[in-house]
């Protein structure tokens, strides 16, 4: 079964070169203002699903991806899908080496992060009037006694890192997500990152406005109140300056490129890391998220006192986050290395070196069949059982007998559905009350 219509269809760049993405957003039916909304309070919980090899026809229609979105979205989660270059209508081609395609996706998870982030959903009308006004976003409550009002750390949205095939290879060697986070915090105006934060902003103010305007028509009794789908193409920003941005990263990337022998330095994401030292410790030009910030109209509900001081003195005004991952049909060592060679070995994913951050510290699920055609499952079997053997592991997998690479066989599905229903299901209680390590 595929997944339904999407909520939202746009375009966005990728931080490693500026190249197009097709990207997809769904909404649960558990989100207030959703056409068939449902009585259980919404809890922020987004997803993002990558699609298997683009040059064997993988794009976000695949019907595992199709799967694996319908199966979280009637967990409650907002779904993200996205092409990867060369995918579809994706622009740009597959690389060899998989840094592009890194970046592709970590450009998609930047924007889903911040577009849950911001999403306000209306409260369902209550039966009775209550004594005071709810508030959306704890983040954005505000004491009246005070002086100086204090906010209260808000709880961690879930994110869930996902992928099927390829996408699973590429999720794997995912940066922590505090890393990602960064690359966005610190983006200048005009960049990839800034363009990608403007579209988080006008999506989620577009979907916060659809879903007032139903809370307003369900309060009046309307018998019902349609939210459309949209489709957004282009750029938020302005062409000459992203034209500006594109070279001077381009210069930028070329002077490097001079100054520092290729074999020394991580490629996919160095004119980040390259700048976000002395950005962060000296305030430079990099307060990316602020400028954005400034550009967008900000709800009622989200004006804070410059005054307000966070509980448990919280400063970070990146995102809460607490991320878990899903491997659908991943492709183990040694083969992932001849695929994918240049990301194989990021210093991201020895995970004594960030804690919390890895497969297998964070809640992950690998899901696999003893048939597969591409993995013998003895080395499947030798590759999870060496993850769940590490010390205060969170990694578990699931062998599905009978199922190929592609999950064509009769009666799979139905189990591939079961085990991550199974598995998301157990995920929520323990992941809302912890967050990432930021």
């Amino acid at each position: 079964m595929a997944a339904p219509e999407p909520a939202f269809t746009f375009t966005i760049p990728s931080i490693h070169d500026d190249t197009p993405l097709d990207c997809r957003i769904y909404h649960p039916a558990t989100l207030p203002g959703a056409p068939t909304v449902s009585s259980h309070r919404w809890i922020k919980k987004g997803a993002v699903i990558g699609h298997p090899y683009a040059p064997l026809g993988g794009n976000f229609d695949d019907h595992v991806v199709g799967m694996v979105a319908d199966e979280l979205l009637k967990e409650g989660f907002v779904v993200g899908t996205f092409n990867f270059r060369g995918a579809h209508h994706s622009k740009g081609r597959t690389s060899w080496t998989g840094k592009p395609e890194l970046d592709d996706y970590i450009s998609f998870a930047g924007f889903l992060i911040h577009y849950l982030d911001l999403l306000q959903p209306q409260p369902s009308p209550p039966i009775s009037t209550p004594t005071t006004p709810s508030t959306p976003r704890s983040r954005t409550s505000t004491s009246p006694t005070p002086p100086h009002p204090t906010l209260k750390a808000p709880n961690p949205s879930l994110l869930l890192l996902a992928g099927y095939s390829y996408g699973s290879l590429i999720t794997k060697h995912l940066p922590p997500t505090s890393h990602i986070l960064s690359l966005f915090s610190l983006s200048t105006l005009g960049s990839a990152a800034a363009e990608i934060l403007l579209r988080a902003h006008t999506l989620a103010a577009q979907r916060n406005r659809e879903s007032a305007a139903a809370a307003r028509h369900h309060s009046k009794k309307h018998s019902s109140h349609e939210l459309h789908p949209l489709k957004m193409g282009g750029e938020e920003t302005s062409p000459d300056l992203r034209r500006s941005s594109r070279e001077v990263r381009r210069s930028a990337e070329h002077a490097r490129s001079l100054e520092l022998p290729h074999g020394i330095r991580s490629l996919s994401l160095r004119r980040k890391r390259g700048a976000s030292q002395p950005e962060r410790e000296g305030g430079g030009g990099g307060n990316g998220l602020a400028v954005i910030e400034s550009r967008v109209a900000a709800s009622p509900s989200a004006s804070v006192s410059p005054d307000a001081k966070i509980d448990g003195e919280r400063e970070d005004p990146r995102p809460a986050v607490s991320t878990a991952y899903l491997l659908i049909s991943p492709v183990p060592p040694p083969l992932s290395t001849f695929m994918i060679p240049g990301i194989g070995h990021k210093f991201w994913n020895k995970h004594k070196d960030h804690q919390g951050e890895t497969i297998v510290e964070r809640p992950t699920l690998a899901l696999f069949g003893d048939s597969d055609g591409f993995v013998a499952v003895r080395k499947y079997r030798q590759w999870a059982a060496k993850l769940a053997a590490e010390p205060e592991s969170r990694f578990e997998y699931q062998e599905v007998l009978g199922a190929g690479h592609f999950w064509h066989e009769k009666g799979v599905e139905e189990k591939l559905r079961e085990g991550v229903r199974r598995w998301v299901g157990s995920l929520g209680a323990e992941t809302e009350a912890e967050g990432d390590e930021m």
